[in-house]
C-alpha cells in the first residue's frame, strides 16, 4: 500500500513541482530581486499567520478522521472552527493595520486572504490524505499550481508585478477549491452540529503541534524577515528564491513519501497496535532516505546547471553560494518532521515537540542577527542549517528518554549513503556542464548509477521486491 500511495503522491506532486520550477524560472525573469523580495515577505508573513491560527485544525483532522469519519458533525466542526478563526484573524489584522502606520491596507489584505486560502486548501488536502485518496489530492494540487502560473504570469505581464503574482496565487487557490468546498463541506454552516467536546479534543491535540509548527515556520521564514531588516529587499528576494527552489526540489520528495506514509502508520496504530506502527515508521524513514539523500547531493553537484536553467541571470551568482547549505538543511528539516516527530504524533505526546523547536528557533534567530552582518545572506543559510541540526539532536534525545528508542533504519541508511557517494563520484566530472540536454543526461546517468548501486547493496530489501514483481507480473503473464 505504501509504494502504491507513494507513487500516486509522487505523480500528484511531481507534476505540480515541475510547474513550480517553471514558475520560478518565469517569475525570476519577469521580476527584479526587489519585487520578488516583496512577494517573499508577504508569503512569509501569511505562512506565519497560517501557523499561528489555522495549522492545529489541519493536524487534528488528519489524526481524528479515522475515529470520527462516520460522524456527520466531524466535518461540520472543522468547517465552523475555520470560519471562527477567519473572523478572529480579520479582527487582529484590522488592529495591526490601525496600530502600525507603516502597514499598507493592500499588503494587510493580501496577507490575510493568502493565509486563509493556504489554510483552507491545506485542510481539504488533509481530508483527502486521511481518506487515502491520492488521486483527488493530485488533481487538486495540479490544478492549483497550473492555474497559479497562468494567472500570475498574465497579471505580471500587464504590469501588476509582485501584486499580480500574489493575486494570481490567491485566485488559483479559490477557483480550485470552489467545487470541493460546495460538494464536500457545503456552503451553509450548520451551527447545531458543532461538537464542543470534539473541538476541545482538537485543541488539546492540535494546539501544541501548532506551537511546534509555528516555531518551525520561524526557523523557515524568520531569516527572510531579518534579512529585510538588516540588508535590503533585493537580498530578501535573492535568498528566498534560492531557498524556495532548493527546498521544492528536495523537501517535496520527502513530503510525498510522508503524504502516503503517515496515514498508513496511523491506520497501523489504530488497527494493529504500537509495534506495527513503529515498524511502519522505520520503513517510511528508509524510503525517505532513499529519495532525499541522493537528491540533495545531486542538486549540490549539479548546482551550476540547476540555477542556469531555473533562475534568471540576476539571481544565479548568489544561488550558487547558497545551494549547498539549503540542500542539507532541507534533508535535516524533512528528517525531523517526517521521521523523528512522527513518534510524538503516534504517542499523542505533541507537547514534547515544543521543547526542541523552541531551542532551535531561538538559536536560529540569534545566529541570523550574529552572522548576517558579517556573511550576508550566506549567514542566514548557515544559521538555518545549524538550527535544524540542533532541533534533530534535541528531538532525538527527548524521544529516546521520554518515549522509546527511535525506529531508525541504520543498515539501510549506510547502504543509501554508500550508493549516493558512488553516484556523486560518477557525475562529478560533469558538474560544470550546462544546458537542458546535458541536465537531462546528468540526471538520467545519476539515477541509473544510483539504482544499480541500491540493487547491489540491497537497500530496503529491494532484490526481494524485484524478484516478487518478476514472479507475479512478468513470469506469470509469460506462462499464461
Amino acid at each position: 500500500m505504501l509504494a502504491k500511495h507513494a507513487f500516486y503522491y509522487f505523480i500528484s506532486h511531481g507534476l505540480p513541482a515541475l510547474i513550480s520550477f517553471a514558475s520560478i524560472a518565469i517569475f525570476t525573469r519577469l521580476l527584479t530581486p526587489e519585487e520578488y523580495g516583496v512577494y517573499a515577505l508577504i508569503f512569509a508573513i501569511a505562512g506565519l499567520i497560517n501557523a499561528v491560527v489555522f495549522e492545529w485544525l489541519k493536524f487534528s483532522l488528519i489524526r481524528y478522521y479515522p475515529k470520527h469519519k462516520e460522524d456527520p458533525s466531524f466535518l461540520e466542526t472543522v468547517k465552523l472552527s475555520f470560519v471562527g478563526l477567519v473572523l478572529t484573524s480579520t479582527v487582529v489584522g484590522l488592529i495591526f493595520y490601525l496600530t502600525f502606520e507603516r502597514l499598507t491596507f493592500t499588503y494587510v489584505v493580501l496577507c490575510l486572504v493568502l493565509s486563509w486560502s493556504q489554510s483552507w486548501y491545506g485542510i481539504h488536502l488533509s481530508l483527502l490524505r486521511a481518506q487515502l485518496n491520492p488521486k483527488a489530492y493530485g488533481y487538486l494540487s495540479f490544478s492549483r499550481v497550473a492555474l497559479g502560473l497562468a494567472f500570475s504570469t498574465s497579471l505580471i505581464l500587464i504590469g501588476l508585478n509582485e501584486i499580480g503574482l500574489l493575486i494570481g496565487m490567491i485566485a488559483a487557490f479559490w477557483l480550485t477549491l470552489l467545487v470541493p468546498t460546495l460538494r464536500v463541506w457545503k456552503a451553509k454552516p450548520n451551527v447545531t452540529q458543532l461538537d464542543r467536546n470534539m473541538l476541545k479534543g482538537f485543541v488539546k491535540y492540535g494546539f501544541p503541534l501548532s506551537i511546534t509548527f509555528l516555531l518551525t515556520v520561524v526557523i523557515h521564514n524568520s531569516d527572510r524577515l531579518i534579512i529585510e531588516y538588516l540588508l535590503t529587499t533585493s537580498d530578501t528576494g535573492l535568498y528566498s528564491v534560492t531557498y524556495d527552489l532548493t527546498q521544492q526540489t528536495i523537501y517535496t520528495f520527502m513530503m510525498v513519501i510522508n503524504l502516503a506514509a503517515f496515514p498508513i502508520a496511523i491506520k497501523a496504530l489504530e488497527e494493529q497496535g504500537e509495534v506495527a506502527a513503529y515498524t511502519q515508521v522505520k520503513k517510511n524513514t528508509s524510503l525517505i532516505f532513499l529519495i532525499a539523500i541522493p537528491a540533495a547531493l545531486g542538486v549540490i553537484i549539479l548546482s551550476s546547471n540547476f540555477v542556469y536553467l531555473f533562475l534568471g541571470a540576476e539571481f544565479r551568482e548568489q544561488a550558487m553560494m547558497l545551494i549547498p547549505y539549503i540542500a542539507i538543511a532541507a534533508v535535516l528539516r524533512g528528517f525531523k518532521i517526517y521521521c523523528v516527530d512522527i513518534v510524538f504524533h503516534l504517542k499523542q505526546e505533541s507537547s514534547l515537540q515544543v521543547i526542541p523547536v523552541v531551542g532551535a528557533a531561538i538559536v536560529n534567530i540569534a545566529l541570523n542577527f550574529l552572522l548576517i552582518p558579517f556573511y550576508g545572506i550566506e549567514g542566514a543559510a548557515i544559521a538555518t542549517l545549524i538550527a535544524y541540526a540542533l532541533a534533530i539532536l534535541m528531538s532525538w534525545i527527548i524521544v529516546h528518554v521520554k518515549i522509546s528508542p527511535l525506529p531508525f533504519p541504520m543498515g539501510d541508511f549506510f547502504k543509501i549513503v554508500l550508493a549516493t557517494l558512488i553516484m556523486g563520484i560518477v557525475i562529478w566530472p560533469l558538474r560544470n556542464q550546462i544546458g537542458l540536454g546535458m541536465f537531462i543526461f546528468q540526471v538520467v546517468l545519476g539515477v541509473f548509477v544510483y539504482g544499480i548501486c541500491i540493487i547491489g547493496v540491497n537497500a530496503l530489501g529491494i532484490r526481494k521486491f524485484i524478484k516478487q514483481f518478476y514472479v507475479s507480473k512478468v513470469k506469470s503473464r509469460f506462462h499464461a
